[in-house]
This record gives C-alpha cells, structure tokens and sequence, in this order.
C-alpha cells in the first residue's frame, strides 16, 4: 500500500493499523511525549532523506522497510499536527481564563482604594472641615458619606465574589465545597516513561538487512525515542 492510497483519510490510528498488519508493531501514542516524537520524526525524516539520495526514490518505494519509515514519519507528523491543535486550543483557553481572573483582581483592587478612602482619608477629610468649616459641616458630611461608602463597600464585596466564582467555574474548579488537598498521588511528579522499546535500533537493524539499504548517521540521534507495541 502506498501513502497516496491512504490520503483522504490518514490519521495516526488507521496508520498503526497498516502498521501492525504490514510490519508487525504500531506505536503507543498514549505513552508518548510530543518532544520525543519531534526528535524521532527528525531523525526519521534525515534517513529517508538520505536513502532516496543514496538509492533514488523510486527504487527506495519498492523496499518495504524503506515504507515502514515513511509509515512511522507519517503517524508521528499526523499524531504531532493534532496535539499541536490541542496545546493551542489550551492555550487560547488559559488566555480567556486569566481575562475572566483579571476582573477579579481589579474588583479587588476597588475594594482596597474604597478602604483606604473610609480608613484613611475620610477621618483626615472630616478633621479638616471640622478645622476650616466647622463642626456641624463635619458631622454633617460624616453622616452622610459614612452610609454611601459603607454601602458602596459591601456592594463591591458582593461583586468581587461572585466574580471570583465565576472566573473559577469558567476554569473548572470546584467552588461549593474545599477542594480535597491529600491525594495520594503525586500530581508533581515526572511523567512515566513513554519508552516501550527502542524503534530506532530496531528500525536501523531493519534498514541494515533490507535489499541493501544501510541505516545512515541521523537515525543514531534518536534512539530510544519511541513505545512500540508488537504483536
């Protein structure tokens, strides 16, 4: 089967599936990281490179390990677009998330200014016009304003926290009971090993035995890279 066949609807999975049926493995896209499948996919891409330089394309279509890693570049290029879709899908998400946090924060920052005004420039204020006016103005002013701001204050509070709600229910966190802090697992943790054996190796021990095609220098920068799964 070549590639052409398979334009119209490639993807990582139905590549495996050709794979496995042809070659007797497929990849283990659940243990992979996208870092590793860039250096694999570039490594792969430098042999295939050099083996149509060294041979000429279409002898080297004719060879079915020569296939196998145009399969391999294939599933990993097609599994990488996809996950990229994904981190800038995320991405876009975590900018919208931190907008929504951005109100709250200015919320918050209403709600200092107003108490520094009740705690702090308002009795300054009053003992000014008690001193420049007089004492009636000044209580007068007191009672009026000590209300308004008070009530301005409570508002704002209010606000912040329905805000600050709903930024946290926009981001998926759990807002109507404490969120359970003793996990047992260890969420900081390194990532397990998305190494299921070494393709590379493999793929240039393959390449060394197949028709005469020798695996070239760029296939060494990518050992262990990639999980395989055999049959």
């Amino acid at each position: 089967m070549r590639l052409s066949e398979m334009r119209t609807e490639v993807t990582p999975q139905k590549i495996n599936k050709v794979m496995e049926s042809r070659f007797g493995f497929s990849i283990d896209y659940d243990n992979l990281t996208y870092a590793k499948a860039q250096r694999l996919s570039k490594a792969l891409g430098e042999n295939i490179t050099a083996i149509k330089k060294s041979f000429g394309a279409h002898t080297a279509e004719k060879n079915s390990k020569y296939m196998e890693l145009m399969l391999v570049k294939e599933g990993l290029d097609k599994w990488m677009g996809s996950e990229q879709g994904l981190f800038e899908s995320e991405m876009g998400r975590s900018e919208t998330v931190l907008a929504a946090k951005s109100i709250v924060d200015s919320v918050q920052d209403m709600l200092e200014k107003l108490s520094k005004i009740q705690n702090e420039e308002m009795p300054a204020l009053i003992d000014t016009i008690r001193d420049q006016i007089g004492a009636p103005q000044a209580d007068q002013f007191k009672s009026t304003m000590q209300p308004v701001l008070a009530s301005l204050y409570d508002a704002l509070g209010g606000a912040r926290e329905t805000a600050d709600t709903a930024s946290r229910q926009l981001a998926g966190e759990q807002v109507d009971q404490p969120m359970d802090m003793g996990m047992g697992t260890d969420l900081a943790g390194p990532a397990p090993d998305a190494m299921g054996g070494d393709l590379d190796s493999d793929l240039d021990s393959d390449l060394g035995d197949a028709d005469g095609f020798d695996a070239t220098a760029p296939a060494a920068g990518g050992s262990s890279e990639l999980g395989r799964q055999r049959r």
